[in-house]
């Protein structure tokens, strides 16, 4: 499963490709062929969804890159981050996401999440090394616990996991925009690159709606 999981990027993430442009089928993938709700103008938020694991190296590495993506905060965007579920042990880890989602300081108790993971070797195999995080965050355990097994978590990753299934997401990172097109590290090579085809997708369904 983890070499199914870990795409090999290119050593330098730095490379320049000027005046490329972007292809379908090679650059990006079509995943659904119908017009977006977006294009239709049904609604007005270009949906950017992450599809990430805790426990991919490539994910906690590209964190950084989204977290310094400024277009994911334009009027017009609606950024999702989605953990994806291929086997018990992520199953646990996106209820670990989905109930820090529920807290006021979410984004500290998820990045140090990862950082936790990769930088501690924390693996977060069950929920009582789940609970230790929360407790070293200064999170009332009773309270996490409490959330981490609720409908409504379940629920959460229910819905992530039927919308992933949809998407036929193989590897992570990868991302999805409007339910529509797929950017994956393999066809990305680099960070850098998957951030601007990320861009040209952006702006290509901006032009479908302006049509």
């Amino acid at each position: 499963m983890i070499k199914k999981i870990l795409i090999l990027f290119l050593l330098s993430t730095t490379l320049i490709f000027a005046d490329e442009s972007f292809e379908e089928g090679i650059d990006f993938e079509l995943i659904n062929d119908s017009p977006s709700a977006y294009e239709l103008k049904e609604n007005d938020k270009i949906l950017v969804v992450e599809a990430f694991w805790y426990g991919c190296p490539h994910c906690y590495i590209f964190a950084e890159y989204i977290a310094k993506w400024d277009l994911k905060n334009n009027k017009d965007i609606q950024f999702v981050e989605m953990p994806v579920v291929f086997n018990k042990p992520w199953l646990l880890h996106a209820r670990a996401f989905y109930t820090m989602k529920k807290m006021d300081n979410f984004l500290e108790l998820h990045n140090n999440f990862f950082y936790a993971y990769h930088e501690q070797q924390r693996t977060f195999s069950n929920v009582e090394s789940i609970m230790n995080f929360f407790d070293s965050q200064g999170i009332d355990v009773k309270k996490a616990k409490e959330i981490l097994s609720s409908e409504e978590v379940s629920k959460a990753v229910q819905e992530a996991n039927y919308l992933l299934e949809t998407y036929k997401i193989d590897s992570v990172p990868a991302i999805i925009i409007n339910n529509k097109y797929k950017i994956s590290g393999r066809m990305a090579k680099t960070y850098d690159r998957m951030i601007e085809i990320s861009e040209y997708v952006i702006d290509l369904e901006r032009r479908n709606r302006a049509k």
